[in-house]
């Protein structure tokens, strides 16, 4: 039995090229899927015109107009990297079968028909980056029309597309999306089947806006890869940010913000460390919510990650910094302050200044006075050092957070 196929197969494949190209028509081709089909066992009738391009002569290569229609769109997880849309994906392609075999003696025809699904010729186009399986765009839920003027058959198909998609979060939340459906004609190669776009965008005319997405831009182009014509849909979206301001960014800037108060704490009181800590740890919450609305991927991260990773960091700091800051103030008084340490905080203080104003106004005041005499010095206290540290730190931890604020944040102000 299978050498009889074998022979049957070389057969028709010689038949084929025997006659030369131009012998290749519809009639021949219908002929040779009866004579295989019967090898097979499974005869199928003719009685329809589904089962070649729709050409008379079929060397030739069938054009396929596409456009694709936008109504919502469904949703878009970038944790997962998948964009759903609903809308239609319009296909209209030239008959040369239908004209003047199907209808010749019918003279009531209008000017177009619907036909049955399953009596048509209709294009395997399928979704290529399906996130779920590739299956053929329409079934016989759709049916196609055909115009007799043109023998141009028109398919509007009612798609849900769940494709794949890698998202950028780099300026989360005010990142911007660009996605693609990526569509070919299956068992088609470029010479049998060209796709083409009806119009270089989506569209967009029956769109409903979306309360988490904007519908920035639509591209639509085709491109040949390996022999095979691919259409590609592009659609770019933009996050409405709004949201995510008043519950993530806004939060951020005021515990970055109150981060550094902590020294403006009386030490008497005993809550600088409790509250040190109770910072860290918000900021802490703060970055693991925000994580849960990212990819889990080390390629792209966030501006906003690196920048709470950083206040993280800087808040673990200044809790040990709190706890040493608070060992200076209770140092006991006979432990005397170290040189370097008076002379840091004199600088500080500007006390070196005032001495000198101090003689200069001595000097001038009473000139019989020898110069011999100096202000005296006040001996520099460790509570004295610890206030003039707090006021030094609060103003050098503001100073860094602000810095680092403009440097992480200011590129994302810019986006939205």
């Amino acid at each position: 039995m299978m050498s009889t196929i074998s022979t049957m197969l070389t057969w028709l494949i010689l038949n084929a090229h025997a006659g030369g190209v131009n012998s290749y028509n519809y009639t021949t081709a219908q002929n040779y899927l009866e004579e295989v089909s019967y090898v097979y066992g499974t005869a199928p009738t003719f009685e329809d015109v589904t089962f070649y391009r729709p050409l008379l002569d079929q060397t030739d290569t069938l054009n396929v107009n596409l456009t694709m229609r936008i109504y919502s769109l469904n949703g878009f997880d970038d944790v997962t990297g998948q964009i759903e849309i609903a809308g239609s994906l319009e296909m209209t392609w030239t008959d040369e079968v239908l004209d003047g075999v199907l209808f010749e003696d019918n003279t009531n025809i209008k000017d177009s028909i619907v036909l049955p699904y399953s009596n048509i010729w209709t294009p395997t186009i399928v979704l290529v980056n399906d996130v779920n399986s590739i299956e053929k765009i329409g079934s016989s839920d759709y049916r196609p029309r055909y115009t007799f003027s043109t023998n141009r058959v028109e398919w509007k198909v009612r798609v849900i597309l769940k494709g794949s998609c890698e998202p950028d979060v780099t300026y989360y939340p005010f990142d911007q999306q660009t996605c693609s459906y990526i569509f070919t004609s299956w068992y088609y190669n470029n010479t049998q089947i060209s796709l083409m776009m009806s119009k270089d965008t989506w569209d967009t005319s029956l769109y409903e806006n979306n309360s988490v997405w904007s519908l920035e831009e639509t591209k639509a182009e085709t491109f040949t890869s390996n022999g095979y014509e691919y259409a590609n849909f592009t659609i770019v979206i933009q996050r409405q940010y709004l949201y995510f301001v008043f519950n993530i960014v806004l939060p951020i800037l005021l515990l970055s913000a109150t981060n550094g108060f902590v020294f403006l704490l009386p030490v008497e009181s005993g809550e600088r460390v409790g509250f040190s800590i109770m910072c860290f740890l918000s900021i802490v919450v703060l970055l693991q919510t925000t994580m849960q609305f990212l990819p889990e991927s080390s390629i792209q991260m966030s501006l906003l990650c690196y920048y709470l990773v950083l206040m993280m960091v800087s808040s673990a700091i200044l809790v040990i910094v709190n706890i040493l800051m608070m060992r200076v103030y209770l140092k006991s008084s006979d432990n005397k302050v170290p040189k370097v340490l008076q002379t840091f905080v004199s600088i500080l203080t500007c006390t070196i200044c005032k001495k000198c104003s101090k003689k200069v106004s001595a000097q001038d005041e009473d000139k019989s006075i020898d110069g011999d005499e100096d202000v005296t010095e006040t001996e520099v206290k460790w509570p004295a050092v610890a206030k003039v540290l707090d006021i030094f730190l609060f103003l050098a931890f503001l100073g860094g957070q602000a810095a680092l604020t403009f440097f992480f944040l200011l590129p994302l102000g810019l986006r939205a």
